[in-house]
């Protein structure tokens, strides 16, 4: 009988209804999300290879309680949507207030940090729509829907800054 490659075991992990939790290295729970931090994106032109999440909308006042946001959203690369069976939340981080400007490859970067809500530590970070210049509104619809300030809809998640529950558990 064939074996599974580990790419469809990854397909497979994504697809699943699992809710998968991970906390700080502090122990403190951050984040719960159905697809598994390794199956995510990375930046690949990033050094801290950081994961890309999608994030769900914020409830529009028209939302009945207890209903799903939709998750049609463009993808941070701006290519396409995103899957709808994927959810993730941040569930006990902080944002702090002002953006650290970050040297990159391609110049500079505008970071707003999410700290883990217990010892500080930077567990992921939101960019600028300015880093999105062929989201902004540029181009056929130039000046139309300028979106300034952060990005809410993904957010990138360090690698080392988190475990999952099982590893917390197992030690």
């Amino acid at each position: 009988t064939p074996t599974p490659s580990a790419g469809d075991s990854k397909i497979s992990l994504a697809a699943s209804s699992t809710v998968y939790t991970y906390h700080c290295l502090c122990s403190h729970l951050l984040l719960a999300t159905t697809t598994p931090l390794p199956s995510l994106p990375q930046r690949q032109h990033c050094i801290s290879k950081a994961y890309i999440m999608p994030l769900p909308p914020p409830p529009s006042p028209q939302q009945k309680p207890g209903s799903r946001p939709h998750a049609h959203r463009h993808s941070p690369s701006g290519q396409g949507l995103q899957d709808d069976s994927h959810y993730g939340l941040l569930i006990s981080t902080f944002l702090q207030r002002e953006p650290e400007i970050v040297t990159s490859e391609s110049g500079f970067e505008k970071r707003y940090l999410q700290r883990c809500g217990r010892c500080n530590l930077i567990v992921g970070y939101q960019l600028d729509w300015a880093q999105f210049p062929d989201q902004m509104g540029e181009g056929t619809n130039a000046g139309m829907d300028v979106k300034l300030g952060r990005r809410e809809d993904v957010v990138f998640l360090l690698p080392g800054a988190l475990m999952t529950t099982r590893d917390m558990v197992l030690g």
